[in-house]
């Protein structure tokens, strides 16, 4: 059973969480509209001796590489939590579980994101809406998909009870 200051700090802990997520995930917002407003006026792409078609490949392997590491350290670092490092210089009024998954989420937030970024840079070199497009919503797609949840939020809390 949790003692109901530890489940207090632990709720106020992942509305924290929940606004960091949706601050990055809203990012992926202000790119498409940064490109919405920029796609008229920008020229119609780069010159013919740059390897586009090699860079959207490449982008578009890296996301892959990207979603397929982001499930596995997501995994990783939730089931041991003794990786994450969520030490402040002082006291703090925070709880230790939610210092270590806000860590959790906002590095995978973080690289699922760079996924929407890959996706503006071919926007901006190429002027390719469609690639934007799919980056933008396979970004969108993984981080709802690996959004906070308050049951990981618990169950990384009772690990690290029986840890020590």
């Amino acid at each position: 059973m949790i003692d109901p200051t530890e489940v207090k700090k632990l709720d106020s802990g992942f509305a924290l969480i929940l606004i960091i997520w949706g601050a990055i995930f809203a990012s992926l917002g202000v790119y498409l509209g940064v490109c919405l407003v920029l796609g008229d006026t920008l020229p119609a792409g780069m010159e013919s001796g740059f390897p586009l078609e090699t860079l959207r490949y490449a982008l578009f392997g890296i996301s892959v590489v990207t979603l397929v590491a982001v499930h596995f350290l997501r995994n990783f670092l939730l089931e041991h939590p003794g990786f994450v490092r969520a030490s402040r210089p002082g006291p703090s009024t925070q709880h230790p579980a939610v210092a270590r998954y806000t860590v959790i989420v906002i590095i995978t937030s973080a690289l699922l994101e760079s996924i929407g970024i890959y996706g503006l840079i071919l926007f901006l070199m190429a002027k390719d809406t469609l690639s934007l497009y799919q980056l933008l919503g396979l970004s969108a797609a993984a981080m709802v998909l690996y959004r906070p949840k308050k049951d990981e939020l618990l169950d990384l809390f009772e690990r690290m009870q029986t840890m020590g």
